[in-house]
């Protein structure tokens, strides 16, 4: 399958929307443990719950880290991107999800509302890069890239970012082209295949996932 971004055309591997290939929810391992890493770097005060706040303050970290101040349009942008995915993961308003409940949210959101959680996680993503690509070459280089996922994320891991860089690399180029960290999102938050690239996007998954 192809995603087409910017004008080019990126392969996404494996990809597949939780039960839109019959495939059951509880079948699908290795996208339940990245929808539980993304829960745990979210969770920025661990204590085991996920609300709006989370997502602000991540959007804070972000426009920090590469040098906006808070109100300016960049940090806006983020918000308002954040908020439209949290829309997504709580549609009944709760207000909060510990991990459990987000995960079954995020798979719900993939078979059953596809398309707009697609939408949302792709205007996320232009959020991510644009700000992350401080000199607008249309590359994320390897220190944008640490920045961003720290930043956002929390991650730290020298050895653990730059395989995640690599992986993503899907060309060989060197840098991250805008299309391959948009196609990296969409494989991360629908597919359960044990190649698709996009597994890696926070770091890489357990090797037993990988088999």
């Amino acid at each position: 399958m192809l995603s087409r971004l910017r004008g080019r055309t990126v392969p996404v591997r494996g990809r597949t929307v939780p039960g839109a290939s019959g495939a059951a929810d509880d079948d699908l391992p290795l996208l339940r443990w990245k929808l539980h890493r993304w829960f745990a770097c979210l969770d920025t005060d661990r204590d085991g719950r996920l609300t709006s706040e989370d997502y602000d303050l991540a959007a804070a970290r972000l426009a920090r880290a590469f040098n906006h101040r808070p109100g300016q349009r960049e940090h806006r942008r983020l918000l308002a991107r954040y908020r439209k995915l949290w829309a997504l993961h709580d549609p009944g308003g709760r207000g909060e999800l510990d991990r459990d409940a987000f995960t079954e949210q995020l798979l719900a959101a993939g078979r059953d509302r596809a398309r707009p959680f697609r939408a949302s996680l792709n205007r996320l993503c232009c959020a991510l890069v644009d700000i992350a690509d401080t000199d607008g070459d249309d590359q994320v280089s390897e220190r944008e890239y640490r920045v961003l996922l720290s930043a956002a994320f929390g991650l730290t891991s020298e050895r653990d970012l730059t395989a995640a860089y690599r992986m993503l690399d899907r060309d060989g180029s060197g840098t991250l082209e805008h299309n391959e960290i948009h196609a990296a999102v969409l494989e991360y938050f629908t597919s359960n295949a044990p190649d698709a690239p996009g597994n890696w996007l926070l770091g890489p998954p357990p090797a037993a996932l990988l088999d």
